[in-house]
Order: structure tokens, then sequence, then C-alpha cells
């Protein structure tokens, strides 16, 4: 499922669509894309293997980087931490935290319902 998103940075605004993976452990921006629209980039203090959906190693190698975005979904304002490396075609991968911190809907009823155990 795709998603048409808005990122606005301190220079730039652009518009791109987004693949809603809910399989994805972390979100995602194409490492391109980030420097394209100057997006603060910082260096993880020790870096991630990062694997394809098929459990083959990511050609871009280990994830080195991340940005940290506001996110907002609807009228929720969330801080969400986003790895960079090559997506290849995609610009962006929201995955399982977004889903978890937005609870998007699909008219009434969530798409990706948040369960408590106790």
């Amino acid at each position: 499922m795709t998603l048409r998103v808005f990122v606005h940075s301190r220079s730039k605004r652009a518009e791109t669509i987004t693949l809603l993976d809910s399989g994805a452990t972390e979100n995602f921006i194409n490492i391109s894309y980030a420097q394209k629209l100057k997006l603060p980039i910082k260096r993880l203090t020790q870096e991630r293997r990062l694997f394809n959906v098929d459990g083959t190693p990511n050609k871009a190698g280990t994830l080195k980087y991340y940005t940290d975005i506001v996110t907002r979904t609807g009228t929720k304002c969330t801080r969400l931490c986003y790895f960079l490396t090559n997506l290849g075609d995609n610009q962006v991968i929201l995955g399982y935290l977004w889903f978890t911190s937005t609870q998007p809907c699909y008219g009434s009823t969530p798409i990706f319902p948040l369960f408590s155990l106790t």
C-alpha cells in the first residue's frame, strides 16, 4: 500500500509516494533523497546490519545514518527516527513504528490495532 506524503525541511518542501510496510521493523528514507532535502543527518554510534525482505543483505551495506523527523498524521504529531539507506525506487518507507505511533484508520476501523497484554 502506498500513501502520498509531504516532506518539509528548512530549505525545501517536497511531495513523494511512500510505501506503507507493517513488516518493516523501522522507518526508512532514501539517503540521496534526505541529502537532496537537506534533512539533518546524524551518524549512528554503532552500525546496524540491514536485510531485504527476502533475507539477503542490503547492497547498501550497514545502516550508518539516521534522521529524526516530526511526523504528522492527521492532527497527531510524533517525532520518529528514520534510518537512511538506498531504497531503490522508494523514497520513504513507513514501517511498524509509524503504524503503532499513529494508529491510522480506514474509515472508523484501525488499520493496525494495538493490543495490550496484562
